[in-house]
């Protein structure tokens, strides 16, 4: 997902110059400064880079330092995942230190759930009892909590990972599941081709912020370890046995490698909102793009991502029920949605001039799952209404959610079990 929004757009000279040219050039002329001064060798580079007007003197040091800085912008630009996938924790995640961290992190987000759920209880109490004392401070308390949890860390704890960057950029991954019940990873690619331009540039520059937050971050960390390694290898000779110049270039380099890193947590949440809206805004048009009809409310749209995105992971598993491309009169509606059921309507005309709908509705899923709660709905034909207490299951009175199109709670379906559903129906009198 970072390679696919990184290269969103077919603009990558600028990305690749404001990502990783700019902290390459100040990486090499650290390097040239205060590194290659620690060595036996390296001074050419030196003389070049602390005086400009060496360069026509020593052509051949320039033409190795301009050489380097593209071969490095190059490279640190086509390792960005893996950089980054470092820095999330997931290279390491299964070791002491990043189950330590892991824990860690745990640990926060339960905590803060915890005081999350504590407040509405409270707030929940104070309604029911009367209480009158007044609870800003900790509406406030509550508002941060849930900005924690939903911002910083994944929808589901076993989704954690070591490190604070890592779980900032999982929230909004999981964003799309929190909300709609879609996979993000899956679905990103298929978004490209349906994110208005405009979206298209906010999310580039968004991810260019973050790519040379986090690439300088990097860098100003390599120099440290060469500044200490060098430092101790060579051992430079010093005026003052209490003070070595290497040790404090060392320090500066790991504070602003920190510092580098908050700014770039800064910069992913800032990304992480622009990755949101652009499946908020753009998400509908995915689905008209896929061939499908656009879902009722949200509870119906959750359903078809949960089905869509099973079916982009698994083409060629049939355990999944199959999505209409356009609204049937009549349908089953499952939880949960992987469930498979079968129906079987007839029509049969009384004598009183009514008209009564059978349907069977049967559990045969093939993984011999329960149906945990089933909704029937048909829609009523133009000019006919719904014969009031006509509905029955299974003999016994229906459950109606909905009289326009009609629907009828079934309850759960044990697999191989049948449900009858029947009721009438009327031609609408004159005037009503």
């Amino acid at each position: 997902m970072n390679d696919f929004l990184s290269k969103i757009s077919n603009q990558i000279i600028g990305p690749m110059i404001l990502s990783t040219f700019f902290p390459v050039v100040l990486f090499v002329a650290a390097f040239a400064l205060v590194v290659l001064p620690l060595a036996p060798f390296g001074q050419p580079w030196t003389g070049v880079v602390r005086n400009p007007a060496d360069w026509q003197k020593n052509g051949i040091a320039v033409l190795e330092i301009t050489f380097l800085v593209l071969v490095l912008s190059v490279v640190l630009y086509n390792l960005n995942t893996p950089i980054v996938r470092m820095y999330e924790g997931y290279p390491w995640e299964d070791s002491y230190i990043g189950q330590f961290l892991q824990k860690r992190q745990r640990s926060k987000l339960e905590q803060a759930s915890l005081i999350r759920r504590c407040i509405a209880k409270m707030w929940i109490e104070r309604q029911i009892t009367g209480i009158t004392t007044d609870l800003g401070k900790l509406s406030e308390v509550q508002r941060n909590m849930a900005r924690l949890v939903n911002d910083d860390y994944p929808n589901n704890s076993s989704l954690v990972l070591p490190t604070h960057l890592g779980n900032v950029i999982r929230a909004f991954e999981t964003y799309t599941t929190r909300q709609y019940g879609a996979g993000a990873i899956s679905l990103w690619p298929r978004l490209a081709g349906v994110l208005d331009p405009s979206v298209v540039q906010t999310l580039d520059n968004a991810k260019m912020a973050f790519d040379f937050m986090i690439n300088s971050a990097f860098l100003t960390l390599v120099l440290a370890a060469m500044s200490t390694a060098a430092g101790l290898m060579w051992k430079p000779p010093v005026a003052n046995s209490l003070y070595r110049p290497w040790e404090v270039w060392a320090f500066v380099f790991f504070f602003l490698s920190y510092l580098s890193y908050v700014a770039a947590i800064n910069r992913a949440r800032e990304w992480g909102t622009q990755v949101k809206s652009g499946f908020d805004l753009c998400r509908l048009n995915l689905l008209t793009k896929l061939g499908y009809q656009k879902p009722a409310d949200l509870t119906e749209e959750r359903r078809m991502w949960e089905v869509i995105n099973y079916k982009f992971a698994f083409p060629d598993e049939r355990t999944y029920p199959d999505l209409p491309y356009s609204t049937p009169a009549t349908l089953l509606i499952v939880d949960p949605v992987s469930t498979m059921l079968t129906f079987e309507r007839t029509v049969l005309p009384l004598d009183d001039g009514t008209i009564q709908i059978r349907v069977l509705v049967v559990n045969t899923d093939p993984t011999r799952a329960l149906a945990g709660r089933v909704v029937f709905q048909d829609t009523i034909p133009t000019g006919k209404i719904y014969v009031s207490g006509s509905g029955t299951v299974n003999g016994g009175s229906a459950v109606l959610c909905s009289l326009n199109p009609i629907q009828i709670d079934l309850g759960p379906v044990p697999y191989n079990e049948t449900r009858t559903v029947v009721y009438s129906i009327k031609t609408q009198p004159l005037g009503a």
